[in-house]
């Protein structure tokens, strides 16, 4: 993957389709959940105590999507439902013991694959990877926002 001829637009798209196929996105060994499922309890992991609403906003789907995903989630064994005393209606979600455990494996296997993938990186290489893509990044939301589009999920 070392073409020097194209301009930096299809470089990069030829580099994210590569990257695509790298282990850092794929789940660990026994775990069998889809990537979607992983994603809400991700969501969940980073904030627990929501409801449905705030998990179909932040990941742009419909409230009915996200509580099917819960539902089978629950039923799995990976979420659970809680009741708020403050609030008899709501029924904040959060992860359970079995879910923290397979939140904690995809974590570890992502930081030892994103290791492996600088690995051939010096550390001041690897902090201006790091600082070129928050640059990128931060400029195409600003962009996205200015002409009224949201950046997907």
């Amino acid at each position: 993957m070392n073409n020097t001829s194209s301009n930096p637009e299809t470089r990069l798209l030829e580099l994210l389709q590569a990257m695509k196929s790298l282990p850092f996105s794929h789940l660990p060994e026994g775990i069998r959940l889809s990537p979607p499922a992983i994603t809400l309890l991700g969501w969940v992991a980073r904030s627990p105590g929501k409801g449905v609403l705030d998990i179909a906003k932040d990941l742009s789907l419909s409230p009915p999507t996200v509580s099917v995903g819960i539902r089978r989630l629950a039923r799995g064994g990976w979420l659970e439902r809680r009741s708020d005393p403050q609030d008899r209606r709501a029924r904040p979600i959060y992860l359970t013991p079995k879910g923290e455990e397979v939140m904690k494996r995809v974590h570890q296997h992502r930081t030892q694959m994103l290791r492996f993938f600088l690995s051939g990186l010096s550390s001041s290489e690897q902090e201006q990877l790091v600082n070129l893509l928050e640059r990128a990044v931060s400029s195409m939301e600003e962009t996205l926002n200015k002409d009224g589009q949201q950046p997907r999920q």
